[in-house]
């Protein structure tokens, strides 16, 4: 349906059901997010286990020995 210099801007129910379905997609989308979010900060928040922490010095230490040992060629 057509008018001398109007274009005809119904919309079908599809065009309706899909922008929904778009919209709906973001929003899901969004909420992911936030709880991910959520749970990262939670995470970084959490301190580091002391095995974990003597685990890493006990690499530092080696890596101290290593640098100071002569090296085989």
């Amino acid at each position: 349906m057509q008018k001398q210099g109007w274009v005809s801007t119904l919309t079908t129910n599809e065009e309706k059901d899909d922008r929904e379905k778009s919209r709906m997609i973001r929003v899901r989308q969004r909420a992911i997010g936030r709880e991910l979010r959520r749970i990262y900060d939670n995470v970084v928040k959490e301190p580091v286990p002391e095995e974990f922490l003597n685990l890493l010095q006990r690499m530092d230490v080696r890596e101290g020995e290593e640098e100071e040992s002569p090296e085989e060629r």
